[in-house]
């Protein structure tokens, strides 16, 4: 419970803060946005620290930053997003449905944005505390198929301000589907850390490529069509249900501190 009330109380202590602030294009107020972004991996570090001292902070960091998993794991982190995504707007276009023009401009610009996504939007800032952090205990407890469903609903519950505040990008979703796609990625971030021993680069990189492949292939909602979003969400759970119906693998015992 320490990590989630840490979690909580930054971000959304942090988010109350830029609400308050008048002046939509204070700088303060930017700041503030992207020191939120980072509560979940911050809340992690100091949950481990304070419970399990420097050795045990140090021991989960080699953890967490093992890099020598097989290049596949990384490929499909990469790659399975962005063909889900591909494949939403075919089936759109198929239906009928008009395609959204990518706003993909130029190789230079695409890649900044994509590092920006990856160190400021969230996947660095989030991924050493929910899968880091949180998904191993809770694996441990409940195994880790009930773990990834209800670190899912947690997960979408802590994005839930952000469908009030302008600008950003839950602003648009309707949040049932959000949740629902919420809880669908946990399991299949799950699934991916169960088979990565709980690293997190893995997890940083599907992350990256969520965010940065809906930037790029306009599945979220445009003019008010929800249809691609919503296959992208119903292909995404068909994609979590095969993940909890196969068989293994087992939680590491070694692979959370206490």
């Amino acid at each position: 419970m320490t990590f989630f009330a840490l979690t909580f109380g930054w971000t959304w202590g942090l988010w109350a803060a830029t609400a308050l602030l008048l002046d939509p294009a204070a700088r303060i107020k930017t700041l503030l946005l992207l020191a939120s972004a980072f509560g979940p991996s911050l809340s992690g570090l100091a949950t481990v620290l304070v419970f399990d001292g420097p050795a045990g902070l140090r021991t989960w960091l080699k953890r967490c930053l093992a890099w020598r998993l097989g290049w596949g794991w990384y490929a499909t982190a990469a790659l399975a997003p962005l063909a889900i995504m591909a494949l939403a707007l075919v089936l759109h276009a198929a239906l009928g449905g008009v395609v959204p023009a990518t706003p993909v401009t130029g190789l230079l610009a695409t890649a900044l944005i994509v590092l920006q996504i990856t160190i400021l939007g969230g996947p660095l800032g989030e991924e050493f505390g929910w899968r880091g952090y949180a998904l191993p205990v809770m694996a441990q407890r409940l195994g880790w198929r009930a773990a990834s469903i209800a670190l899912g609903a947690v997960w979408g519950l802590w994005h839930l301000p952000l469908f009030w505040m302008p600008g950003m990008a839950q602003a648009t979703l309707p949040i049932g589907l959000f949740m629902a796609g919420s809880v669908g990625l946990s399991v299949v971030f799950a699934r991916l850390a169960m088979n990565t021993w709980f690293s997190v680069l893995p997890a940083i990189l599907l992350h990256a490529a969520i965010n940065s492949g809906s930037w790029a292939i306009p599945v979220t909602p445009q003019g008010g069509d929800l249809r691609p979003y919503a296959i992208v969400t119903a292909l995404l759970l068909a994609v979590a249900a095969a993940c909890l119906v196969r068989p293994g693998p087992a939680v590491l015992r070694k692979a959370a501190p206490r």
